[in-house]
């Protein structure tokens, strides 16, 4: 259990573990939005239930929107984790941002933080913005108070990461390596302009994180408020290196297979869905339902790095593990493990089976990790309650987060953001992909607004 640290609340819940962004999610002080669709009116309670009923199944066969042109970016891979590129300000300054459907902060450090470790980008300077605004004390969001006229945010986690922020409005907005013509999907929004960090925030790669959970206050519910987007739903598809980021919407072009829907087992703070069984090579583990369902319940995090199952899912996953690699083989840990290469062929296929009959299967090239020769597991059998589906489980799957009509889609898919080129010159018509002397491909912007530029972390093997 980890607890939230501030000036005006302390709390304690469970949260998901960050392995490389930070061990310990901490608890947050939801503003619980109201994502329900309005209650008809019935004439009794049976009549309601079926009503109710037609509602949620309605919400499972809509089709997943398109999202508006221009409204995909890239996403690259930091220290076990994926990052996205947002511009703020004007003139628009580069920021780098872990994407992280477990939180809802978004914060960056600010010129004059002296703590704050070396990322991809300096530091955002506040001064050099002609359109920003510090919040007045009466703004104040997400459990920020007023320190000297300003709003500030401080969070303090179990293993030692700490950082403080104040709370400042300006223009923002998702874009690539370099910046591009997508000003009209520009908004503005509420982020943590930080001045102090400790721990895992000064060394991960990314400069900050955004929060990309369903409260009201992360940037795709403001989006939608502000007419940006057509919908409050957005996709993230992980790949090994990269991927893409769909805001409104899904693009379809990445997709290998039909999308299925989940629906959400909860309608504010995470994504919470109901995860029935586990399979390992097609048999189940022969865990109850109810045993990932306890405390914080079955939640989809981008942001942390690896799975987490049950700690009472623990035997039954170890006895079939060792099934299938057969007898002689090491028992299944966490650490790094010498394997024959049969041993290694008969790595299995884990199929995670949710609500509706959604099956996803997760290959052993998403939750095996190789380090100096030797082998280890990426999930972890650790998990005091609930389970927590991480970015390993995410990998190779367009993930469409839908929280306008309460629901998870997943479709296989192979995520390169640069592999699509019909999806690239929506953004900008002047974008191609050319042929470099490494052999590969390599996104290059041709604008006349802008110098060329390579974007090395959307490199494609051909």
């Amino acid at each position: 259990r980890t607890v939230l640290v501030l000036q005006l609340v302390c709390m304690s819940v469970s949260y998901p573990r960050k392995r490389y962004y930070r061990h310990e999610k901490i608890a947050q002080n939801w503003t619980r939005p109201n994502l329900h669709a309005p209650i008809p009116k019935a004439k009794h309670k049976l009549e309601l239930e079926h009503k109710l009923g037609r509602n949620a199944t309605r919400r499972l066969t809509v089709p997943p929107p398109v999202a508006k042109d221009g409204a995909e970016a890239p996403l690259f891979m930091g220290i076990g984790t994926h990052y996205a590129n947002v511009y703020v300000g004007t003139p628009p300054q580069r920021v780098s941002v872990i994407v992280d459907t477990g939180s809802h902060h978004t914060a960056f450090p600010c010129s004059g933080c002296k703590s704050c470790g070396h990322h991809t980008d300096p530091y955002f300077d506040p001064e050099k913005s002609k359109s920003l605004k510090y919040l007045g004390c009466h703004e104040c969001i997400a459990a920020a108070h007023c320190v000297t006229h300003k709003c500030q945010v401080s969070q303090s986690y179990t293993e030692g990461s700490s950082w403080k922020a104040y709370q400042m409005r300006d223009i923002y907005y998702v874009g690539g390596e370099v910046l591009s013509q997508k000003h009209w999907i520009s908004t503005n929004f509420v982020f943590g302009c930080q001045t102090y960090e400790t721990g895992l925030f000064r060394t991960q790669k990314a400069d900050g994180i955004m929060g990309m959970s369903m409260h009201s206050q992360t940037l795709v519910p403001t989006m939608r408020a502000a007419g940006q987007i057509d919908h409050n739903a957005f996709s993230m598809c992980f790949m090994y290196g990269g991927g893409t980021l769909t805001l409104g919407g899904v693009d379809t072009s990445l997709h290998e297979s039909q999308m299925q829907f989940t629906p959400l087992a909860k309608n504010s703070g995470w994504f919470t869905v109901r995860l029935l069984d586990i399979l390992v090579n097609g048999v189940s583990i022969g865990v109850p339902a109810s045993i990932y369902a306890t405390g914080k319940g079955t939640i989809v995090d981008s942001g942390t790095t690896d799975t987490y199952l049950p700690r009472r899912a623990a035997d039954k996953f170890k006895a079939a593990w060792a099934r299938e690699l057969g007898p002689g083989a090491p028992k299944y840990s966490n650490t790094k493990v010498n394997y024959t290469p049969d041993q290694i062929k008969r790595f299995p296929l884990l199929t995670f089976i949710l609500d509706n009959g959604v099956r996803v299967d997760v290959k052993p090239s998403a939750y095996m990790e190789q380090a100096a020769g030797k082998y280890i597991p990426r999930v972890y059998l650790s998990e005091a309650s609930g389970t927590v589906l991480g970015a390993n489980f995410m990998q190779d799957h367009d993930i469409f987060f839908d929280a306008e009509n309460r629901r998870l889609g997943f479709a296989k898919a192979h995520c390169s953001y640069a592999s699509s080129l019909s999806a690239l010159q929506k953004v900008d018509p002047t974008l191609r992909l050319l042929d470099s002397p490494s052999n590969t491909k390599k996104l290059y912007y041709n604008s006349s607004s802008s110098s060329t530029a390579v974007a090395p972390s959307m490199n494609i093997s051909m």
